[in-house]
């Protein structure tokens, strides 16, 4: 159904895809698994066509560009730049694409007609899906038509029809064609008038001009009877087309009062259709003002017992109870109502609880994404429940613009699953998802550098340690640590002169002797004998401090110049050990190695540090819709049971009147107020 949508208001041909489109126009259909086109002798064009054929853009143009940094692509003509311009557009990258498209196709000869005429026609297309009207007319009207029509008239009818909805959408084109100009244009069987004619008398409708709209609509109902059977799945697209406008057609009956008319269109809808929801619930209102209440009931009876999907279907409940009120069928519209009540607040519990607890991994497990193999009516069987795919993968099918295939596990976002908001935000969480799956292929392949360089490390540390082992048994800051201690104290004995630490070995005996013979005497007994020892111990301390203080110069002199042959000595230890230890820092073509692979993955951590910001508005932006359907919702269901409770409690007022009458309240007998 989302598929036949997408189609009646974008015209996307079923089973095209933009990077499939460029591929047949340089080098005819390619299937996955044939082999790549002669042309592709130079090997890195030829990956990048291989992931191109595959569908992986995102691989391919990294693959062009590539090659492009390695020196370019020869011997292919302007071919690259073509690829690369269907890439960016399978890409989403349409801004780029035109820009690379206006510079190759509009100045250069050596591109053919033909492929430069239906590059012009996707590019227009592209820009008609992002609603850039100017752009996608600009683009249109490059194309040569009789070129196009002579080519293929199946891109030529769908090039009127492209034209026909800017029209429609007040973007005409300069050579003056009208809408139903472009419509004749057209032939009778050409599925591209039928959807073009219907989205006529859309517009019509939407400009008021009801009459006008109900001929063509007529017309076209007509037109869509006399057409030829067409193939699977073409006819259930036409079939379907046909049903959407007799829906319409009873829609305009019904609110021009006509109900008999509006029966009898609807109920030519087929029961099993995409529209037998709203074809039901149109008759069961039809029916209803015309009198036939019981065919009315009917159709609700049967819209009761289907899933109600979307949020307007959720007034069945209700309508069913007012239904059996205008029956006079009291007691069964009561049931109904309080039945209607109990409905609507289960839904709104259950919609507050979702509101609640919304996140990214609950709306995922909500839906359920096609993958390849997945039949079409039953996306994931029993096995594939258990190993569910999500965004992302590239199994999980997507259609010729990107956006996911997926069903609504959850009804609750059916009608939302139908918008294209919605859709291309799911498309845009599956490419970056796919995108960060690509940077972990690349992380992936940066760690396996890691190993060849932790290998070389371990054997470089290896050496290392042998060396420090060496430098160790020097004991190197030991010396350096001695040198400052000597150096300190020589400068600190120069700032208080002080002889005696400038002395000589055999002053320092000579020194050592007389404090022991000081001794010796202080401990004699004071006489004659000792008194003369003490003067004689005078006299000799005496020469000895004269001859310190004569010495001084030249010990202080002889000590400096030790210091500085330590220093000298101790100068070239260390430019030696500094020059040891640069050698053991610094890691020659490892630590280039490595400092190039530091740097892309420091470059691709930016990479995905900007992935993970566009992931987490992609959610943002994805969640706040979910939030505010189900919010909508909400409300809705919230009026449905005020509504539905507000006729309960009155209805059932009137029951209990009508059983006890009247008059056995006084209150009422006597016009007061009644609870």
């Amino acid at each position: 159904m989302i598929e036949w949508l997408n189609r009646m208001t974008t015209g996307a041909p079923a089973g095209l895809t933009l990077a499939g489109t460029l591929a047949a126009l340089l080098h005819g259909p390619v299937a996955v698994g044939d082999e790549l086109p002669q042309r592709a002798s130079d090997p890195a064009y030829g990956v990048a066509l291989y992931e191109y054929y595959q569908g992986n853009a995102f691989e391919a143009l990294t693959r062009l560009n590539v090659a492009s940094a390695e020196g370019g692509i020869d011997g292919h003509g302007d071919h690259p730049a073509l690829v690369e311009g269907g890439l960016m557009l399978s890409y989403g990258m349409t801004h780029e694409a035109g820009a690379l498209f206006r510079e190759l196709l509009d100045e250069n000869a050596a591109v053919a007609p033909g492929t430069r005429n239906q590059a012009w026609f996707y590019l227009g297309k592209v820009f008609y899906l992002e609603q850039d009207s100017t752009a996608a007319r600009d683009a249109l009207e490059r194309v040569d038509d009789e070129l196009l029509q002579a080519e293929s008239d199946e891109l030529y009818h769908e090039w009127l029809y492209l034209r026909g909805q800017l029209a429609l959408s007040g973007t005409a084109g300069t050579s003056g064609e009208t809408v139903d100009e472009l419509i004749d244009a057209l032939p009778e069987s050409s599925p591209w008038r039928a959807y073009l004619h219907y989205n006529q008398a859309v517009g019509m409708l939407s400009e008021g001009q009801t009459e006008e709209a109900m001929d063509a609509l007529a017309s076209l109902d007509s037109l869509l009877g006399e057409l030829p059977e067409f193939e699977p799945p073409l006819a259930n697209e036409m079939s379907a087309l046909r049903e959407r406008v007799k829906l319409s057609i009873g829609r305009l009956h019904l609110s021009r009062g006509d109900f008999a008319g509006a029966m009898a269109s609807l109920e030519q809808i087929a029961l099993d259709g995409v529209f037998s929801d709203q074809a039901l619930f149109d008759y069961a209102v039809a029916a209803s003002r015309e009198g036939k209440a019981g065919l009315a009931l009917q159709a609700l009876n049967t819209l009761q017992q289907r899933p109600l999907f979307t949020p307007w279907l959720q007034q069945v409940p209700y309508a069913r109870g007012f239904l059996f009120e205008q029956m006079d069928r009291q007691q069964q519209a009561l049931q109904a109502y309080r039945e209607a009540a109990s409905h609507y607040q289960s839904l709104s519990t259950r919609l507050s609880d979702e509101r609640e607890q919304l996140t990214e991994a609950r709306l995922i497990e909500a839906l359920r994404f096609v993958r390849e193999g997945d039949s079409p009516g039953q996306p994931g069987s029993m096995d594939a429940e258990m190993v569910r795919p999500e965004p992302g993968e590239t199994t999980v099918l997507t259609d010729a613009y990107g956006r996911v295939k997926v069903r609504p596990g959850d009804y609750s976002l059916a009608g939302l699953l139908a918008t294209e908001s919605f859709q291309l935000s799911l498309r845009d969480l599956h490419e970056l998802y796919r995108l960060r799956d690509s940077l972990g292929q690349w992380q992936t392949q940066l760690e396996s550098f890691d190993i060849m360089l932790e290998t070389r490390a371990q054997q470089r540390e290896q050496r290392i340690r042998e060396t420090r082992d060496a430098l160790d048994a020097l004991n190197a800051d030991q010396w350096l640590a001695r040198q400052a201690e000597y150096r300190s104290a020589i400068e600190d004995a120069l700032a208080r002169e002080d002889l005696r630490f400038f002395m000589t070995q055999e002053q320092h005996e000579l020194a050592d002797r007389l404090a022991q013979v000081e001794k010796t005497l202080s401990q004699l007994p004071e006489d004659e004998s000792t008194r003369k020892q003490r003067e004689t111990f005078q006299r000799m301390n005496a020469y000895f401090n004269w001859r310190i203080a004569d010495d001084y110069a030249v010990n202080r002199w002889a000590a400096e110049k030790q210091l500085r042959e330590l220093d000298r000595a101790m100068e070239v230890f260390v430019d030696q050990r500094a020059l040891i230890e640069q050698e053991m820092a610094s890691g020659g073509e490892n630590q280039a190695l490595a400092a190039r692979v530091e740097a892309r993955q420091a470059a691709l951590q930016r990479l995905q540090g900007e992935l993970d910001k566009a992931l987490s508005a992609a959610r943002t932006e994805l969640l706040t819709l979910v939030d505010t359907e189900l919010q909508q919702q909400s409300q809705e269901v919230q009026g449905y049971l005020r509504a539905t409770r507000h006729a309960a409690a009155r209805l059932a007022d009137t029951l209990f009147l009508g059983r006890n009458g009247a008059a056995a309240n006084p209150a009422t007998e006597a016009g007061g107020d009644r609870d």
